[in-house]
């Protein structure tokens, strides 16, 4: 039985080392690589390929099976064209240690040695006439890793995670020189290779939710409380629309004078509520043809209060946005002016109807709105349009 040297045990020690140091994905296949020949060394145009199969691929007809996509180091150039060849099925299903994987599934190390014969491997068409040969290759060696198959719609977009099926790590030499030494570490590196590839998965996908969060609460305008109403913190965006709506306050990190007595308001009102989460009446100013709608909610379990700044258009009162709220246009023509101060006898003149018809649009009105009265449709007709806040 092959063993390893102490020299061996070091360097491979040494490699693990570095293949547990958090990488971007990107970067992990060529740092593996580059360390690679350190422990199992490669001949003068020797190189090391990270080969994944990636089921976005389109599937080969004859075959259950989704082609490469194939990175190479020293030379990059070379998977380019490695990836281009493979991606005719026949060039593929010509290499027998891809076809072996893909057959039983066992990816631990094997050679094109252990299958072909040297005068074999030099008739091969198209793997050795139609491309290794070019390169000087007289032999591979690699192992192959199986990746649980990503959910479509994953949030992890990443250049080699999302939809994979398998990655194989494999070094070419210019001559059969493989030993059983080579095949021992090939195979003691496998599952730390599927380890570090899926703490990188784990950590970007965490990295990921981190930045959105992060990004969220950037977008949201979002203001912090202490128990006594005064300001702890606010998002940038919250700090912007302040800005845009209140003077400065005088003294650094608080609330505009006049918003800081609205919220000195609601904190005796929340102090002592029961409730686990409530939120008070929303206040709402208009600036230049925007509106900024500001909430004011308590969370009794931190005891932490919050405001929630809402800016969007100002709401329009008129007789087209009345008609939003399911009214017909002589209905909101009546209820218009009948706001604006003007009575049904004034209303029945202005659009040339008899007070019969005014009141009869007004009881339509109510039927709508399901109410009784006339205050009550008005309420209803102004909360629906945000108005009231």
């Amino acid at each position: 039985m092959e063993t390893l040297t102490s020299v061996d045990w070091q360097h491979l020690h040494g490699f693990l080392r570095s293949l547990y140091t958090p990488y971007s994905l990107e970067a992990f296949p060529e740092t593996i690589m580059a360390a690679l020949p350190e422990i199992i060394g490669t001949d003068t145009s020797g190189f090391v390929t990270f080969n994944t199969q990636d089921s976005r691929l389109p599937r080969t007809s004859n075959h259950n099976v989704t082609l490469p996509r194939i990175i190479t180091y020293p030379d990059p150039e070379i998977g380019i064209a490695a990836t281009a060849f493979t991606a005719q099925p026949e060039n593929f299903f010509s290499h027998p240690v891809a076809t072996n994987y893909l057959r039983t599934l066992d990816g631990q190390a094997m050679a094109i040695s252990d299958f072909l014969s040297e005068a074999e491997f030099h008739r091969q068409e198209p793997l050795y006439k139609g491309f290794l040969e070019h390169y000087g290759i007289e032999d591979q060696m690699g192992i192959y890793i199986t990746l649980p198959m990503a959910c479509s719609g994953s949030p992890v977009m990443d250049l080699f995670h999302r939809g994979q099926e398998h990655l194989s790590l494999i070094i070419s030499r210019d001559r059969r020189s493989f030993s059983e030494r080579d095949r021992l570490i090939l195979n003691l590196i496998r599952p730390h290779l599927k380890q570090a590839y899926d703490n990188i998965i784990a950590f970007n996908h965490l990295h990921q939710k981190i930045i959105e969060k992060q990004t969220a609460i950037e977008q949201t305008a979002l203001i912090a409380l202490s128990t006594d109403g005064t300001l702890k913190w606010m998002t940038p965006r919250a700090d912007e629309i302040l800005h845009c709506y209140f003077p400065p306050s005088q003294a650094k990190m608080a609330l505009p004078d006049l918003l800081q007595r609205w919220v000195d308001t609601h904190v005796l009102s929340f102090t002592d509520s029961t409730e686990a989460c409530s939120t008070g009446r929303a206040i709402a100013i208009e600036l230049d043809g925007k509106r900024l709608k500001i909430r004011f909610s308590y969370d009794a379990k931190t005891e932490q209060y919050y405001l929630l700044l809402e800016e969007d258009q100002a709401n329009k009162f008129s007789i087209e946005s009345l008609q939003l709220l399911g009214l017909t246009k002589r209905e909101g023509e009546t209820l218009f002016w009948i706001i604006k101060s003007k009575s049904i006898q004034e209303v029945a003149q202005r659009l040339g109807l008899s007070d019969r018809t005014v009141k009869k649009h007004l009881e339509n009105i109510y039927t709508k709105f399901g109410v009784h009265n006339l205050t009550s449709a008005i309420t209803y007709a102004l909360n629906g349009l945000g108005i009231l806040g």
